[in-house]
């Protein structure tokens, strides 16, 4: 099972998938949900006030990309810049333990970050934000602790392959409430097996998953 980063515009997560050619998924799932976001674009908003000041300036707004009939936007510049350097910090530095996930809002060229509530973490992200507009939503596990349960779980594939349950891909939930499962076929015993596997504490969300070759 080979572990993804994936940089993709609209979420960067942490997945691992037991071939090459998912980590195209994870890429094609970004862009959909790209295509999702312009069409929720014009809906209230529903961010918190936890924020960056650059939410309040008025910044340009991004220019959409069309291709194969489908309206996209990058990630600006100088926001991807700012989100790599408190993921880089977050993950392997003092704030392993809050730090939870990005997302990337592209057609409003904001980013949202999921942390455990910390002070000294939001504080953080405004020193580096500069003028990008960063929303601070909260998170209820960090995404060392659900990184931890989704390595266990990929760690024991052959186990689960001799249960008749052949994984594809694990990585935590964009939103860091818990982790997510692909497999092959879905079945409500296999989200069972994995509770009586792994406890409860952390939520786990079986997903159709199927392999796929390049």
């Amino acid at each position: 099972m080979t572990r993804i980063h994936t940089r993709a515009p609209g979420v960067r997560s942490h997945l691992r998938v037991a071939a090459p050619g998912l980590a195209l998924i994870a890429l094609l799932a970004g862009c959909a949900g790209q295509e999702k976001d312009a069409q929720e674009a014009a809906a209230p908003p529903k961010f918190p006030s936890a924020q960056t000041a650059g939410c309040d300036a008025v910044r340009p707004v991004p220019s959409p990309i069309e291709t194969a009939g489908s309206i996209m936007y990058s990630t600006p510049a100088e926001l991807d810049n700012v989100l790599g350097v408190v993921q880089r910090e977050a993950e392997g530095g003092r704030f392993a333990d809050v730090f939870g996930g990005v997302e990337v809002v592209p057609e409003k060229g904001e980013a949202i970050i999921y942390r455990v509530p910390s002070a000294d973490f939001d504080a953080y992200v405004r020193s580096v934000a500069g003028q990008e507009c960063i929303h601070l939503r909260d998170a209820a596990f960090s995404q060392a602790a659900l990184l931890k349960l989704t390595n266990r779980i990929s760690d024991d594939n052959k186990y689960w392959r001799g249960q008749g349950i052949e994984i594809n891909m694990t990585g935590p939930l964009p939103d860091s409430s818990g982790v997510q499962v692909g497999v092959t076929k879905v079945d409500p015993k296999i989200q069972q097996k994995l509770v009586e596997r792994y406890g409860a504490q952390i939520p786990i969300t079986v997903l159709e998953q199927g392999p796929v070759s390049w």
